[in-house]
């Protein structure tokens, strides 16, 4: 492999995506994948990924939404894929739940439109739902879902056409900040580079010293029932959802014209010791789980899953993504532990980290990314 600029670690999600970024800027660059483009065994798949403008914790991704909106619709032209449906989107859970006071607040702070709604509202136009008379909630309407298998294949696709390379089935064994670069090592040898960015997913605990302890990779179950109406479910009449509150849920309209996606989330996913040996099969008791919430929440779909599929994410202390500069090299670019709530963002925070791979900076709103909250400045060793 000839040498090029920068190098990206890890072509899922935010390394497609950022490999898509530098290449649209002219930059010479080379991406490292261990498997193959849109994978199975990252946080990218499962058919669909929601996408919201309003945020339920940080207000200062709401911004960053609505510019990755943009992003998503030009990679979508590029592809000529429909990687993005607009759906409109609604909330739903117990009156004054922090997560609907804040997607409501974002939704007013950014002049976003949006409608608040009671018990019998949501009743009346999300029929498919069971509501209870505590709950209210707000609707998005730039909400709908992306197709993330499809989206990062174009990522690279577009990529490729502009010049870069890539190497896939290549796994990145170490990386050395050195005086001339910084070498990215393989078994097939190691080549030099003037910046590497790191976007490992799940796996940033083998390529960022120090973050072993912090980018803790989780186990999550996504799971498709049968609808017994099918046309109650289709995208023109039910919308991607979430529920929070005492039961955390997730949806998405019917792909197939049969199936229904959706994920529920009983407590923190389970933490992977042995990455090399992911339990992929899925026990009978969390079936057996998953069926009574959808008995009680959604009764227009048969309770018991017909596919449980399982995936793999990296999780921060904070939940919230580590992109930004490493501390100890700024030769280095760090973009992982995106938390289950990453895919959305997807293209601009790829753009983000073509900012600081190609300036050492970005002109957003990123601070409160800054990967040296939890990095010490030891982490990563010095050059």
């Amino acid at each position: 492999m000839s040498r090029a600029e920068v190098a990206v670690i890890g072509l899922g999600a935010i390394g497609s995506m950022t490999l898509w970024r530098l290449a649209e800027r002219g930059v010479s660059v080379h991406g490292y994948e261990r498997f193959g483009v849109a994978h199975d065994r990252g946080a990218s798949a499962g058919q669909t990924r929601r996408f919201s403008v309003q945020s339920q914790r940080e207000p200062r991704l709401t911004p960053l939404a609505m510019e990755a909106f943009d992003l998503w619709r030009e990679l979508a032209d590029l592809s000529g894929r429909e990687l993005f449906r607009q759906t409109g989107g609604v909330i739903i859970g117990p009156e004054g739940r922090p997560s609907i006071v804040s997607a409501i607040a974002s939704a007013r702070e950014y002049e976003l439109p949006h409608e608040s709604l009671g018990p019998d509202a949501l009743r009346s136009r999300f029929p498919q739902h069971v509501v209870r008379d505590s709950d209210v909630g707000v609707t998005d309407p730039f909400a709908g879902y992306l197709r993330p298998e499809a989206s990062v294949a174009s990522a690279v696709e577009r990529a490729t056409a502009l010049g870069a390379e890539v190497s896939l089935y290549t796994e990145v064994i170490g990386i050395e900040p050195r005086a001339d670069g910084v070498a990215v090592i393989t078994r097939d040898g190691e080549v030099t580079y003037e910046r590497v960015v790191l976007a490992p997913g799940a796996w940033a605990g083998d390529l960022v010293p120090g973050a072993a302890q912090l980018v803790v990779p989780r186990r999550l179950v996504q799971a498709w029932y049968l609808a017994r109406r099918p046309a109650d479910y289709r995208p023109e009449t039910f919308c991607v959802f979430e529920r929070v509150g005492d039961v955390s849920a997730y949806g998405f309209p019917s792909l197939d014209g049969l199936t229904i996606k959706i994920g529920v989330k009983f407590e923190a996913h389970p933490v992977i010791d042995d990455l090399g040996n992911v339990q992929r099969s899925v026990d009978v008791g969390h079936a057996v789980r998953l069926a009574g919430v959808i008995r009680e929440f959604f009764p227009g779909l048969y309770p018991d899953p017909v596919t449980l599929v399982t995936g793999i994410e990296g999780y921060s202390p904070d939940d919230q993504p580590l992109v930004g500069l490493a501390p100890a090299d700024p030769r280095l670019v760090i973009a992982c532990g995106f938390s289950g709530a990453g895919f959305k963002f997807a293209p601009v925070m790829g753009d983000i980290v073509a900012d600081f791979a190609t300036t050492g900076s970005t002109t957003r709103d990123a601070s409160f990314l800054t990967p040296g909250r939890h990095l010490a400045a030891t982490s990563l060793g010095a050059s």
